[in-house]
């Protein structure tokens, strides 16, 4: 009895003292991880900021950091979509592997901005406020309670904390931009569609992926509602190709700048967010 003790005693603290080690398929998880985990897991990324997901391909190197992780977080809506049978093969054999999506699919699949076409859901869910706050970090902490109990209390605290900041976040940038609800902005990619929703903005993309730019006729079309005084601001993205919008920049003058869904060289979740955030206010202003 006292030898069944010892070992049920060991396995306690051994579960208690090694951290996860987690990986990050992009960095938006990588930093939200990093602040709800506090340092007591291991948390790495797959595919850095300054590349693009929809088109990112593993190599071999990348398939063994996968294998070997504990526990995978991937974004799932087909954002990751040449890793996404790897995914699937690795939970299939038993690999933890959290989709962010699954947090909110029934979410959005029941909105009624996403029933023209539900077989695809804008993928960019780490940039809406209220995605965030009321399911994703929610969400993440859940399931990492689960794995590790002993490290709940941690997890739930840091991540109260993020919550709350981001709170304050679009509370404040709500009296700045909502009085622009029913505006439209032009995108070069839907990355902020969940942003802009969040203070009643429209959004007007001009392509959805990778291959489906613009045509000439369509191209002229935006060009002339940009004239028209249709969009209040233009931005791009650093991982896309922005030579399409910036044709229509050159074009009319419109006020503009590039974003970055994925946070190059920030060293968290909030600076990332407020990164953009200046790049947004200083181009757009309350008409």
């Amino acid at each position: 009895m006292k030898f069944i003790s010892i070992v049920f005693m060991i396995i306690f603290i051994t579960s208690s003292i090694f951290p996860l080690n987690i990986i990050t398929t992009v960095n938006p998880y990588y930093l939200l991880l990093k602040e709800i985990t506090a340092g007591a897991d291991n948390v790495s990324l797959l595919i850095e900021p300054g590349q693009n997901p929809h088109v990112y391909s593993p190599n071999v190197e990348d398939i063994r950091k996968l294998s070997s992780a504990d526990l995978i977080i991937a974004n799932g809506f087909d954002l990751e979509s040449f890793l996404i049978e790897k995914l699937n093969w690795l939970e299939h054999s038993g690999k933890r592997v959290i989709f962010v999506s699954t947090y909110i699919d029934e979410v959005l699949r029941s909105s009624s901005d996403s029933k023209s076409n539900e077989d695809h859901i804008n993928p960019h869910i780490w940039l809406g406020f209220s995605l965030l706050t009321e399911y994703i970090i929610p969400g993440l902490t859940n399931d990492l309670s689960k794995i590790e109990p002993s490290k709940a209390g941690l997890y739930s605290e840091n991540a109260q904390k993020l919550i709350n900041n981001l709170r304050d976040m679009h509370r404040d940038l709500s009296e700045y931009l909502l009085p622009l609800s029913g505006k439209k902005v032009l995108m070069s990619h839907p990355s902020f569609y969940y942003f802009f929703r969040d203070f009643g903005i429209d959004t007007v993309s001009l392509f959805e992926g990778h291959g489906d730019e613009p045509t000439i006729s369509e191209l002229k079309d935006i060009i002339k509602a940009a004239k028209s005084g249709e969009f209040i601001a233009a931005f791009g993205e650093y991982q896309q190709n922005n030579k399409s919008i910036e044709i229509v920049i050159k074009e009319t003058g419109i006020d503009n700048s590039e974003l970055d869904p994925l946070g190059i060289g920030r060293k968290d979740f909030e600076d990332f967010l407020k990164w953009n955030i200046n790049r947004i206010t200083e181009v757009i202003n309350v008409h």
